[in-house]
């Protein structure tokens, strides 16, 4: 080969040379460029991969304390079912309980229903007994006080009183003598009335009592200063009845004056008069009675005194507890406008009482209408 060839060949080899430095070189600078650039985007990756990973691990946390929170709703569910449960249970319970009390209701209403008539009935009948308390008691107001008797019938025991006495002995005496009075079996052994006696001429001893009484309120009335009451006893001398009426070997004895009162007192199957200056208002007052004189209403005579020795007493549980018996103690006392008896629960009870417990239980049915009324609105 010649020499321009070998020339020519190491100007190509050198061209070719140039060309593989040029390439080289450029290979070199894209492959710089590149790796630069791939470092940014690696550390651009790094940084997004970093964010990342803070994100993850917030979503980390957020999703434990998630997990936290659904573990407490997931329990706070679980109790609240098992409280739905005891609720629902509770509600089935108070459900039946409310049917109970809805029958039960309806059972009282029916019940409160039937009270109230048999309240009703009760009042109603509370109001007759009252009524005829108060009637009876009105009775003995009524036939208390001859006043009501004709004239001429107070004519003659106006003949019994002075400016200074009354002559009980008079009282019934004068009747007999005067107008043919006289003891008469009452074989009902029921109180006559002032008006009865007097169409009877007479009665038993409680009518006689009864009519003592009466005359005495009668004249004890009268327009005249305090006078002596006065009766017979044995002694020396005749005791003036009235005009020419006499008690033979008899004197008189002061047994009270015209501020006292007269009560009707009866024992052992008998009744008479007593004197007291004591005004018999309630049961309890009866055994005020005692040391009162008591007089026969039939001729006047001084008898005894109450509560002295062997003489009447006032009936008490210890004397005549159980009334198997006719006592001799007294067991029953008439005032002016009420009568007071011991036969019953050995106790002594009279219409006034009788008329209280009446009036006492009325108010309590009245009462209790009222609330059966405010239960029923």
């Amino acid at each position: 080969m010649k020499g321009k060839d070998v020339q020519r060949m190491h100007q190509i080899a050198t061209i070719v040379l140039l060309i593989a430095v040029v390439v080289l070189a450029l290979q070199f600078f894209l492959s710089a460029e590149y790796t630069r650039a791939l470092r940014a985007e690696i550390s651009h990756l790094n940084q997004t991969l970093g964010d990342a990973q803070d994100e993850l691990e917030t979503e980390r946390e957020t999703s434990a304390s998630l997990r936290t929170e659904l573990e407490a709703t997931e329990q706070l569910l679980n109790d609240t079912n098992a409280s739905l449960q005891v609720c629902e249970s509770g509600l089935e319970n108070k459900t039946h309980e409310l049917s109970v009390c809805l029958t039960r209701n309806d059972e009282l209403s029916e019940f409160l229903d039937v009270t109230q008539e048999k309240l009703d009935l009760l009042g109603t009948e509370l109001s007759s007994f009252e009524e005829q308390i108060s009637l009876s008691m009105s009775w003995f107001t009524e036939n208390s006080n001859i006043e009501v008797y004709p004239a001429s019938l107070k004519y003659q025991v106006d003949k019994c009183t002075s400016n200074s006495e009354i002559n009980a002995a008079c009282i019934p005496i004068v009747m007999k003598e005067e107008k043919g009075w006289d003891y008469k079996i009452d074989e009902g052994d029921d109180l006559q009335s002032l008006e009865e006696i007097s169409l009877n001429k007479g009665g038993d001893c409680e009518d006689w009592s009864l009519y003592f009484k009466a005359a005495y309120n009668y004249l004890k009335e009268e327009d005249r200063p305090e006078r002596y009451i006065v009766s017979a006893v044995p002694g020396t001398g005749d005791f003036e009845i009235y005009g020419p009426h006499y008690y033979a070997e008899a004197e008189s004895k002061e047994v009270g004056t015209t501020e006292d009162y007269v009560y009707v007192i009866c024992y052992d199957s008998h009744c008479i008069v007593a004197i007291s200056d004591v005004e018999i208002k309630n049961s309890s007052d009866v055994y005020k009675l005692r040391g009162a004189p008591a007089i026969e209403p039939q001729n006047g005579q001084y008898m005894f005194t109450i509560g002295d020795t062997l003489a009447p007493d006032i009936c008490s549980p210890d004397t005549c507890g159980d009334m198997t018996y006719a006592p001799y103690d007294i067991w029953m006392i008439i005032t002016d406008d009420d009568i007071y008896d011991f036969h019953y629960n050995s106790a002594w009870v009279g219409y006034s009482d009788y008329y209280r417990i009446a009036e006492y239980y009325q108010e309590r049915v009245e009462a209790m209408n009222s609330l059966l009324e405010q239960q029923s609105g």
